[in-house]
């Protein structure tokens, strides 16, 4: 009786800690905004010796935010465990000089922080982003499950600031190699807002994988037309189109440059 009640307790232990394993990303997801333009961010850092922090989020989002700043959305942890809401305002352009790097091919754009965050944030290890390898040895595949974190619509899931997570399955397979299918699609239903959010799988030891990012929604347009009018529908797919994360680790390493 012993034995089986610390087996079924071992066990819940265990599914507790899997179960978990989205809370790491979740710490070091943040909205990243302008009035002009709303993203998802997230925080990495590269290996030692290199101790900077750099911002991962898509580059059509940057490029349209006007003038020199933006802002980042960060959460302050008070002694009481609660979180309170902290707006920073991040330099993201010297004049008309961007100070992110974009790829050069790919929608992705990643800002190296040139000052100390004023309030702890979790940074995730560049070995948390899936490279072909990675990725292959995850063995995913169409209608394997995935897990997206983003501010849809600009929507917050609390008043700290903290990202909304959803669930969906790979709409269509994460083909290799990456340079001839940079992309892919996840069903799951998608915002303005979504762009440059983490898209991620339990990876090993519980912790997680990201396997891309989001760049857009997808949706069928159909002209109606009347004898006084003529509009657009926009109908929904509830596609997101994702890329892969082998071009967050190229960017990085040319930011780091």
């Amino acid at each position: 009786m012993k034995s089986s009640l610390i087996a079924a307790l071992l066990l819940a232990s265990l599914q507790a800690a899997r179960a978990d394993f989205a809370s790491e990303i979740l710490e070091a997801t943040f909205k990243f905004y302008h009035a002009d333009s709303t993203s998802t961010c997230f925080l990495v850092k590269r290996d030692e010796p290199d101790k900077s922090v750099y911002l991962v989020t898509t580059a059509h989002t940057v490029e349209r935010t006007k003038g020199e700043t933006a802002i980042l959305v960060l959460r302050d942890q008070k002694k009481d465990a609660s979180y309170t809401r902290h707006d920073l305002t991040l330099k993201i352009r010297s004049g008309d000089k961007p100070l992110w790097v974009r790829h050069e091919k790919q929608d992705v754009a990643v800002l190296k922080l040139s000052e100390p965050l004023p309030t702890e944030v979790t940074v995730l290890p560049t070995s948390r982003l899936a490279d072909e390898a990675r990725l292959k040895e995850a063995a995913v595949h169409v209608c394997s499950p995935l897990f997206v974190l983003t501010y849809p619509q600009r929507f917050e899931a609390n008043g700290a600031g903290f990202p909304v997570a959803r669930q969906g399955i790979f709409a269509s397979p994460p083909m290799l190699p990456s340079a001839t299918h940079p992309t892919f699609l996840g069903d799951f239903i998608t915002f303005a807002g979504d762009s440059g959010g983490p898209v991620f799988i339990a990876g090993k030891e519980d912790h997680p994988l990201i396997v891309g990012i989001v760049l857009a929604q997808n949706h069928h347009d159909e002209k109606v037309k009347t004898e006084y009018e003529e509009t657009t529908i926009h109908h929904p797919l509830n596609l997101g189109t994702i890329l892969h994360a082998r071009y967050v680790i190229e960017t990085l390493d040319q930011a780091a440059k």
